[in-house]
């Protein structure tokens, strides 16, 4: 699946805007975190999952086109107690089967993130968020089904 394509879905199952996510995106070519079409290619290579796994994790946490490719590399670099880092957890949820749909929450300051699988919360970075006012995103586990099933039915 193209990268375009994989925007699209994103956007649509988070009900973002498409020019947003496609912004986002090329925010995260010119860093590096997703590749992009170079020389005589006429059409960009399939999205790979890291690609996709990253510009998921860009989506629900970026919040300024400047700091996009940053905050997804902090989110995704985030561990949990035993290690697990939250790119690699997203992968999962994404792509295998063995590995219920759960819902995923970031937490922007400090950056923190949660997974809620099977009635157990598993968190990634920093265990409270500031105190005041808290900004976060949540993607819930019928979401989280509905995009894998579109991803499996594209690939």
């Amino acid at each position: 699946m193209r990268l375009h394509e994989v925007a699209q879905l994103i956007a649509h199952h988070l009900r973002r805007g498409p020019g947003r996510i496609q912004t986002v995106a090329a925010r995260l070519q010119d860093a590096g975190l997703l590749s992009k079409t170079e020389g005589s290619r006429r059409y960009p290579e399939s999205a790979t999952r890291d690609e996709i796994v990253n510009l998921f994790v860009a989506a629900i946490t970026e919040t300024s086109l400047g700091g996009a490719a940053a905050t997804t590399s902090t989110f995704a670099a985030l561990t949990d107690p035993e290690g697990t880092r939250f790119d690699h957890a997203v992968a999962d949820l994404l792509f295998r089967d063995d590995v219920p749909a759960s819902d995923v929450a970031a937490h922007i300051d400090p950056p923190a993130a949660t997974i809620a699988i099977a009635g157990q919360v598993v968190v990634f970075g920093a265990d409270e968020p500031a105190s005041g006012a808290i900004s976060a995103r949540f993607v819930d586990a019928h979401t989280i089904a509905a995009l894998r099933a579109d991803l499996k039915k594209e690939s």
